[in-house]
């Protein structure tokens, strides 16, 4: 059940600003907030742009090419490419 639901819920069975806040796990003015609102609050999603967006097409001609990924970085790196090499393919030591 969603928050703003359990909190319309427990205040109309008549329970305290401060024991809604306790059960459903949030601040007491979030509830007096929602026992305000007459209907769900509404989420966006946040849109991400990838700074890699901008190269797909170069970067899936290279792959048909044949190109492994380190080439295919220093070729983006000097197109313009300002993102750096994945931390997770980075290999310390032997």
């Amino acid at each position: 059940m969603y928050k703003w639901q359990r909190i319309k819920a427990l205040h109309a069975q008549g329970v305290g600003i401060r024991q809604i806040a306790r059960d459903v796990g949030v601040s007491r003015n979030t509830v007096r907030k929602y026992l305000k609102e007459a209907s769900p609050p509404q989420f966006k999603a946040r849109e991400y742009v990838k700074e890699l967006d901008r190269f797909l097409e170069e970067i899936k001609t290279m792959l048909t090419k044949g190109y492994i990924g380190t080439r295919i970085y220093n070729e983006l790196k000097d197109k313009g490419y300002n993102g750096s090499w994945p931390a997770s393919t980075v290999t310390s030591g032997p």
